[in-house]
């Protein structure tokens, strides 16, 4: 597992730590669910799969130069 720092304000800070409470979670568990779901609602997403897409044929390009 990667560690990270996160900076929040204190307003957001504070409503992360209640959900936190509420759901008796760690406030890592909770940034982390967070996380996953924007992800998966990202990939779904059309524009975001085209650009996508335009990244890997980019990388496989500059990646079969490198290879020369």
């Amino acid at each position: 597992m990667k560690a990270m720092t996160l900076r929040l304000d204190e307003t957001e800070y504070e409503r992360l730590r209640v959900v936190a409470f509420v759901e008796d979670r760690a406030v890592s568990d909770v940034i982390r669910e967070a996380i996953h779901e924007y992800v998966q609602r990202k990939a779904s997403h059309d524009e975001f799969r085209a650009s996508l897409e335009r990244a890997m044929q980019e990388n496989a390009r500059l990646i079969a130069e490198l290879a020369e």
